[in-house]
């Protein structure tokens, strides 16, 4: 009886274990596979990019460099599955490759107790590696800002989203957009986000994360501050520069009822961004805050998961 159970149900079996393995037994960043692709992306990004040439030939040379990784990579991955005597337990391994959230909580919090420390030079360079922009001359309320600000997109995009992508489309296209965000975010650390070449990944990712990322945004919203999370969504978030992003960094700054978002430099360039918000600047007390909203937002979705996976039995 118990092996029938589990048997018809591995698959969601597999997503739980994936969803508690990454919890509790996140892999650390020098043997995740992730560290390697990236590695891989960022030498193929600094082979193709050309940065004098026209708009063209960049929007091009973007679009057959990330299909051709991705073609091949994903082939792989399905012809494992094919041939895999528990495709299951495969697609719940890729899901838990593919989620990141515990890590970046931990080294948010390292950053944030280093700040209060004021040992600020100590603090930019573990808060680094989580951010595209430069740091060395960030202060310590510039630091803790732009580290909610990663913690909350990092969050939304490598867990919420994935998680989202995973169950409506299956495992191979969950790793396909994973695949896709850490090309993003390896041809960003050396090439200016306003470059041409990044345009069509910035296209594809902005239409993949539209509903998931609102999703979560309302979810925000709806725990604390509903009233002025949507106000700051109408006032901000639909004139940010990637409205995806706006609208979750609204909510969570009238959740946190902190400023976020503003100028950042990126390669010697100051990038004039949206200010969302007139209140106080963060704090690293703030840290612990949002990492809760974000706990309490994914509680709610697994039991949403939960029960819909329940009516089933019914």
């Amino acid at each position: 009886m118990l092996s029938n159970i589990v048997q018809n149900h591995l698959d969601f079996i597999a997503f739980f274990v994936a969803l508690i393995a990454e919890r509790f037994f996140p892999l650390k960043n020098w043997y995740h596979p992730n560290t390697v692709l990236t590695a891989v992306f960022s030498a193929i990004g600094k082979r193709v990019y050309k940065p004098s040439e026209p708009k063209s030939y960049l929007y091009l040379a973007a679009t057959l460099a990330s299909s051709l990784v991705l073609s091949v990579i994903l082939i792989i991955i399905v012809l494992l599955l094919e041939f895999a005597f528990y495709p299951e337990l495969l697609a719940g391994l890729i899901l838990y490759l593919c989620l990141e959230s515990t890590a970046i909580e931990k080294k948010a919090l390292r950053v944030a107790k280093l700040v209060k420390q004021n040992q600020k030079s100590t603090a930019r360079e573990l808060v680094k590696p989580l951010l595209a922009r430069e740091v060395n001359k960030l202060s310590a309320p510039g630091i803790i800002k732009a580290l909610i600000e990663s913690l909350i997109l990092r969050t939304a995009r490598n867990y919420f989203t994935v998680i989202f992508i995973f169950l409506l489309l299956g495992p191979i296209a969950a790793l396909a957009y994973r695949l896709l965000t850490l090309m993003q975010q390896a041809w960003r650390a050396d090439i200016s986000p306003n470059s041409h070449f990044l345009k069509p990944l910035k296209i594809l990712l902005f239409v993949i994360e539209f509903i998931p990322v609102r999703l979560l945004a309302l979810t925000i919203a709806a725990s604390k501050a509903s009233k002025q999370s949507m106000h700051y969504i109408k006032h901000y978030g639909r004139h940010f520069y990637q409205t995806n992003t706006g609208w979750v960094l609204s909510t969570c700054s009238a959740s946190l009822g902190v400023q976020l978002g503003g100028p950042a430099v990126y390669f010697g360039k100051r990038f004039n961004k949206m200010r969302i918000g007139a209140e106080r600047l963060p704090k690293p007390e703030d840290l612990p805050v949002i990492i809760n909203r974000l706990n309490q937002a994914r509680a709610f979705w697994l039991l949403v998961i939960i029960s819909i996976e329940i009516l089933k039995l019914i």
